[in-house]
């Protein structure tokens, strides 16, 4: 999110503060770096020690890497293509951990229902014979797909309720609710359609269905993020991808590079308020200082952001503290052998189920280049809470971890004993 006020500045000569050295901080920084004369014109403020907000990996003495935040990138799409640039722009390329679609990590992906693990469709044959979690096959309903009425307005409507409404009641149930737990800890029947999954909204309204969206819609050429690495990926069938050491590679070398580049980083400082000036540029304070610029990039949590907004603005403060965030208890483990009930990326649990975890990721399957040195282990990451977190285990601030911890490991092996 970018703040201004007044009249026309120019980028080349502005100066910038950049709110967050999380991800998104970070590479709204960098994308500064071509469109600024003078590097040292942008001045990051990061309140904790570190960057990456909640990309972060922890790598034990033994070497094995966990996770506490996101595990991978997707390697298709706009964003997908922007990243890996990025990645190939920082020499990142040969620390790299791809997942082909041929792997079993992207082929094998599993819900857990009634105490069983079911492997979502993949492919044609998938879709024509019956799954175990569906009541009948998935073909019908998607050759029905493209003749279900669309609503007669553009307004926007939650996930759940929309593939109920043009697939069916066991799709919206079984796919797109543990989905939204898995990408958001959300809930799917209160989340956006039109914010979480855009292109499938735009299917819709430009086409009329699912189906004709994904047949007739092209992606037009963006030369912005092309690379050799989208083209590598591309030739490779990548689906995701992560880096040697964790995903905090990633955000440590944007890092390194903007600081030799002369961009100024100025950790442990929590900016406490964003104020205009009467000719239009803007102060951002922290305790000790403040510094005076032409444009505010914010990348803070919505409720932190509204919280050091000028007083005049009531009104996007108000729709900034009404965007509810979750928190997500991540608990991460280590077993000797290979100990998963079978190879693939992991599962996830409905809803309607009533299990304490979003879902259980299988680590050392889609990168076993982290594990740990010599002998087998298997690593997965437990996930918890979400929307459901403060009427599960109470307030995040007075959870016992060591009470998250339990349940993690008493979940992940009971359902490994029960789905072998």
């Amino acid at each position: 999110m970018a703040v201004a006020r007044g009249g026309h500045i120019s980028l080349s000569s502005g100066k910038f503060a950049i709110l967050g050295g999380g991800i998104s901080g970070l590479a709204a920084a960098y994308h500064l770096l071509d469109k600024v004369k003078d590097p040292s014109n942008i001045t990051v403020l990061e309140s904790s020690d570190r960057v990456g907000g909640w990309m972060q990996s922890c790598a034990g003495e033994n070497g094995a890497v966990f996770e506490l935040g996101p595990r991978s990138v997707r390697a298709v799409g706009k964003a997908g293509k922007a990243t890996l640039k990025i990645a190939h722009d920082l020499g990142l390329e040969r620390s790299i951990l791809s997942v082909p679609s041929s792997h079993p990590a992207a082929r094998n992906r599993f819900i857990y229902s009634q105490g069983s693990l079911h492997q979502l469709p993949v492919g044609i044959l998938s879709i024509i014979k019956k799954q175990s979690l569906f009541s009948k096959s998935l073909l019908p309903t998607i050759l029905r797909e493209p003749f279900v009425r669309g609503k007669q307005d553009n307004a926007d409507e939650t996930v759940y309720d929309f593939f109920k409404r043009r697939m069916s009641e066991e799709v919206a149930e079984y796919i797109s609710d543990p989905l939204c737990r898995g990408i958001f800890a959300g809930d799917t029947r209160l989340l956006s359609l039109k914010s979480c999954f855009p292109p499938v909204y735009q299917y819709e309204n430009q086409h009329g269905s699912i189906v004709k969206g994904v047949l007739f819609t092209k992606e037009a050429p963006d030369t912005s993020v092309q690379s050799p690495l989208v083209e590598r990926a591309k030739n490779e069938h990548w689906t995701i991808w992560s880096l040697q050491g964790g995903m905090q590679t990633l955000p440590d070398k944007l890092h390194e590079v903007l600081k030799q580049r002369g961009v100024n980083f100025l950790m442990n400082t929590p900016c406490t308020a964003v104020n205009f000036k009467p000719d239009g540029k803007l102060t951002v304070s922290w305790p000790k200082d403040q510094i005076t610029v032409d444009q505010v990039i914010s990348g803070l949590p919505a409720q932190t952001l509204a919280n050091i907004l000028p007083k005049d603005c009531v009104e996007l403060a108000s729709e900034l503290r009404n965007i509810q965030a979750t928190t997500a208890g991540v608990v991460n483990l280590e077993y000797e052998g290979s100990v998963v009930p079978m190879e693939g990326f992991g599962y996830l649990v409905p809803s309607s189920e009533p299990l304490q975890v979003l879902g259980i990721i299988f680590d050392s399957c889609a990168f076993p280049e982290n594990d740990r040195r010599g002998q087998k282990t298997t690593r997965i990451t437990v996930m918890m809470g979400g929307h459901w977190f403060n009427s599960l285990f109470g307030h995040p601030d007075s959870v016992d971890p060591d009470h998250l911890q339990d349940i993690a490991i008493e979940t992940a092996e009971k359902n490994a004993r029960h789905s072998h």
